[in-house]
């Protein structure tokens, strides 16, 4: 084959000049006045006057723009020089002012056709926009809480769908969450800054491993979460957070296996002489609920499985001194509970001792551990966001009064306090760790854009009120579990 070099050069030139020319124009477009975003990577509440876009900020937008191409046109008062999740801008549409904010953090927007109640879910539409991931997906949606309720800012359950027709469940996997089939949606409307829930649940996932986590070794401590901006039909509901149900997936509790029941969950859902370990009345297995537990797993076919906690919690109830010293340990781990009441009592989750918490059993032939959930009324405040400044208290129940009043297990308990007080628990650390997550909301603007939403404040001041009555209640902590 006979090859013209010639021609061959000429090619050459001008595939590279073509070369050249579209790398220039690509340049030119990425460094335009007018930004572009990815579509669905933003949403627009046109009555709040709000817009909350998510792109890289680093690599998306880092030179001069003046407009912003959405739905419809929108221009800067003044010309920003990049984009940034720590700024709040301007801009303008037919002479109305919008309040734009810039988020690395996960936009979720909901649109139902029913009006939300708490009971039953209703149809609606999921869309999930965040840098690594992007998706759309048939959800069941309703009101969740009691208190919570009776906020402005409602808390939400999301259930994910195949389809609107069979609505069978479908497996979702979220940032960090473990994949399932449904989530949480925390308003934290009570929360004046948005983390107690949130801090606390990642100080005991520090403190606390599940005893059995060398078999299991995915088994959660308790659930995880993380912020997003919310749009329910096209209203800015402001900062949430997506949490993960307690489930016997989430601690990979042993599922039944025949007739044979290994794991079981039940969750403390009221208060009741059960759920306090000061009684154990009758129960019927038909049932349910009984003696203030919500059994959560196994129940199917209407059948509960109450024989072996009620077992457990007479126990508790019945034994003599000896007794409950030498076989606690068959009945329950006591290394958990021995960290569960340091940390309610550090938080003070008043809320938490006869209720809000999960019992399980990983196996047959394992004891009961308590898991926390629902800690938004801590660190000063009780569940409905009122401050109570009490740092001198001792949180308790009958079971672990029973524990304190045993010297060896009042003595355990004492060195597991000076123990934590070493790390987790002593002051510098605690600090760091509100203050980090409150400097991330504060820097992001989350706070800023909530505020618009809901017209709540989140000053500093109740920063400084939180860490002042933290170390206030550690001080007292540390008098009654000194060792002796």
């Amino acid at each position: 084959m006979k090859i013209d070099f010639n021609t061959t050069m000429k090619t050459t030139k001008q595939l590279t000049l073509l070369v050249t020319f579209c790398v220039t124009l690509i340049a030119c477009g990425q460094n335009s006045p007018i930004f572009t975003p990815t579509k669905n990577s933003y949403q627009i509440d046109h009555n709040k006057k709000i817009i909350v876009l998510n792109i890289d900020v680093e690599d998306d937008v880092n030179h001069e723009v003046t407009t912003l191409q959405l739905d419809e046109k929108y221009s800067f008062t003044a010309p920003a020089n990049g984009l940034k999740d720590t700024e709040s801008y301007t801009v303008d549409k037919d002479g109305a002012a919008y309040k734009l904010f810039i988020t690395k953090s996960p936009i979720l927007a909901i649109h139902v056709k029913d009006s939300l109640t708490k009971h039953p879910r209703v149809l609606g539409h999921f869309r999930y926009f965040d840098a690594d991931t992007t998706f759309t997906s048939v959800i069941g949606m309703d009101l969740r809480g009691n208190l919570s309720l009776t906020y402005p800012k409602k808390s939400f359950n999301v259930e994910f769908y195949t389809d609107s027709v069979s609505k069978g469940q479908k497996d979702i996997k979220l940032k960090k969450l473990r994949e399932d089939d449904d989530i949480i949606l925390d308003g934290l409307y009570n929360e004046p800054l948005l983390l107690r829930a949130y801090t606390s649940q990642k100080l005991w996932k520090e403190i606390h491993t599940p005893h059995y986590a060398s078999e299991e070794k995915k088994a959660r401590a308790t659930v995880d979460g993380f912020y997003v901006d919310l749009f329910v039909n096209n209203e800015y509901r402001g900062i949430y957070l997506v949490s993960e149900k307690i489930n016997r997936g989430l601690l990979k509790l042993k599922k039944k296996k025949g007739d044979t029941i290994r794991g079981e969950l039940f969750k403390a859902g009221y208060y009741d002489p059960g759920t306090s370990f000061k009684g154990a009345p009758d129960f019927k297995n038909s049932l349910p609920t009984w003696a203030g537990w919500e059994m959560e797993y196994p129940y199917e076919d209407y059948t509960a499985h109450y024989n072996n906690l009620h077992e457990a919690i007479t126990f508790v109830t019945t034994s003599n001194d000896t007794q409950f010293a030498t076989q606690l340990p068959s009945y329950f781990n006591v290394d958990n509970l021995i960290d569960y009441f340091l940390f309610v009592n550090l938080i003070r989750a008043t809320d938490n001792v006869g209720k809000n918490f999960y019992l399980a059993k990983y196996n047959t032939e394992t004891p009961y551990f308590i898991v926390p959930w629902d800690m938004d009324g801590v660190l000063g405040t009780i569940q409905a966001g009122k401050r109570i400044p009490t740092t001198d208290d001792i949180l308790s129940n009958n079971l672990f009064d029973r524990m304190q009043n045993n010297a060896a297990l009042k003595s355990k308990m004492n060195q597991r306090w000076t123990e934590l007080r070493a790390s987790s628990f002593a002051d510098k650390a605690l600090e760091a760790r509100i203050r980090e997550i409150y400097t991330e909301l504060l820097n992001e603007k989350k706070y800023e854009r909530d505020v618009l939403a809901w017209d709540k404040t989140h000053e500093e001041e109740h920063l400084t009120y939180m860490l002042n009555w933290l170390k206030n209640r550690s001080s007292y902590l540390d008098t009654f579990f000194k060792e002796e």
